[in-house]
């Protein structure tokens, strides 16, 4: 794959949990780990003012992003 180092939650390749210098940060919608980059869905989820977009956070940073083992 080209770009393994972006991750989004439709691109097929299973939970991952998602750390910014360390901490885990919750909802992400895009992170990039060659930029530092992480898109996330801040806690209550608010809309903009035309009702259209759900509102989103960057942060920046040491992005970690690890597999989440199913324990079967």
């Amino acid at each position: 794959m080209e770009s393994d180092h972006i991750h989004v939650p439709e691109d097929g390749r299973g939970p991952r949990e998602v750390f910014v210098d360390g901490h885990k940060i919750d909802k992400v919608c895009y992170a990039d780990t060659r930029r530092g980059i992480v898109d996330y869905y801040p806690q209550p989820i608010k809309v903009d003012k035309w009702g259209k977009r759900v509102i989103s956070r960057r942060m920046r940073g040491r992005v970690e992003v690890v597999q989440v083992s199913h324990g079967n």
